[in-house]
């Protein structure tokens, strides 16, 4: 049986150029797009199970954020996340994408929340799973606190140690396979730009893009002790958003640790 990490090396890393900055990304598949934006402590790799579940259904497109993978940082100093959705609308428009499902997985989801209020024409649906909400309006030294923690582990432990530190909370099921796959998409995890999606997860926040009622389609894994299901319930309640799934023994990492599951609720949209 091929492992994780086999089955990754069908997908190769590519980069596409625009506004002088260089993005780079994975994609497999045809038809609609699906377009694919990971965690603070993830990237393009980490989706290996919907470039390849889902490719028979949709032209799957997953990105390394800004800083990520061989994509170039941020240019602003102070990233809030409607920098992030910028720097989207910049490659979906150089891969010539007009309207697309747009899946944010914990800090994408603030990412893609930002790139829905701002181009709402190019968003089909707007599925946010495992959502971090960030910390914009709590105290100075909690944004502190949070702004330092990641970037402050990647220095001290690099990334194989974040990888083994961290890994096992990802995800439910912490089989050998997925741990060995979260370690390698740590690898691309760079200093500078986890800095900046730090900085954005301490200083913004999901409901600075949201507005009551919208047509948004949540996940909650109901193992995930990182973004904790009655937290994501309390955001459904507040904005009366449409459609909450849950995922019965899916840690933070729903989209790995169920990925059946989970591409069954992306199939659903179609």
């Amino acid at each position: 049986m091929m492992t994780l990490i086999d089955q990754l090396a069908q997908f190769k890393l590519k980069t596409v150029q625009f506004d002088g900055v260089q993005q780079s990304y994975r994609e497999a598949g045809m038809g609609k797009a699906l377009v694919l934006l990971h965690g603070i402590s993830s990237g393009s790799g980490s989706w290996v199970k919907q470039l390849q579940g889902l490719s028979h259904h949709f032209h799957v497109i997953a990105w390394d954020a800004p800083g990520y993978g061989q994509s170039d940082r941020l240019a602003a100093a102070y990233p809030n996340a409607e920098d992030y959705a910028r720097r989207l609308k910049g490659m979906l428009d150089s891969l010539s994408l007009n309207k697309v499902i747009l899946v944010g997985h914990s800090l994408g989801a603030m990412q893609a929340a930002a790139f829905n209020a701002l181009y709402p024409d190019a968003v089909d649906v707007l599925v946010i799973a495992n959502v971090a909400q960030g910390y914009k309006g709590c105290d100075a030294q909690k944004q502190q606190d949070v702004f330092e923690k990641r970037p402050k582990m990647l220095q001290s432990l690099g990334a194989s140690g974040m990888a083994q530190s961290r890994g096992p909370h990802l995800v439910a099921h912490a089989s050998v396979d997925a741990l060995v796959l979260i370690e390698a998409v740590m690898q691309n995890i760079h200093l500078e730009g986890f800095t900046d999606a730090s900085y954005l997860l301490a200083y913004d926040a999901i409901q600075s893009y949201l507005s009551p009622a919208q047509d948004i389609h949540v996940v909650k894994g109901m193992a995930d002790g990182i973004t904790p299901p009655q937290d994501i319930q309390a955001l459904v309640d507040q904005f009366q958003l449409k459609q909450c799934y849950e995922i019965v023994d899916a840690g933070h990492l729903s989209y790995l640790d169920q990925a059946a599951q989970f591409n069954q609720i992306l199939l659903s949209l179609n």
